[in-house]
């Protein structure tokens, strides 16, 4: 009896979370180097991930600039999470999975590299996501 209530409890808690999660906003941190985006609350499902950049692509487009596109007319997004926030880099090997932005003059200006959906478009593809 006292295994089922607390499988029941965990299966709630479960539930809860995985709402909670799923109707977060994702919130845009920054924006850097004219093409990378640093988000939290970014949907786990790769189809959520597209619909969102789909729904949100002209409100980022006005707001942001981005995609740029290059003299070609193609263009990379790539969309990071922000994770802990900035940090500094040591130069170490614990720092080597650091992504560093050279448009932030504070020393404090690396993120642990968190991909989660790189758009984009190339010669041969309209649009991609990986």
């Amino acid at each position: 009896m006292v295994k089922r209530l607390i499988a029941a409890i965990l299966a709630a808690a479960g539930c809860v979370y995985a709402l909670w999660y799923s109707l977060t906003p994702v919130e845009i941190v920054a924006v850097h180097n004219g093409n990378t985006l640093l988000v939290r609350h970014f949907p786990l499902l790769k189809s959520r991930q597209i619909a969102w950049w789909e729904a949100n692509k002209g409100m980022i487009q006005a707001r942001y600039g981005i995609p740029h596109k290059d003299e070609n007319g193609f263009y990379d997004v790539y969309i990071q999470g922000f994770g802990d926030g900035y940090r500094i880099d040591h130069g170490t090997d614990e720092d080597s999975d650091l992504l560093c932005f050279d448009d932030i003059a504070d020393a404090a200006r690396c993120i642990e590299k968190d991909p989660l959906l790189n758009v984009g478009s190339a010669r041969n593809v309209s649009l991609y996501y990986d």
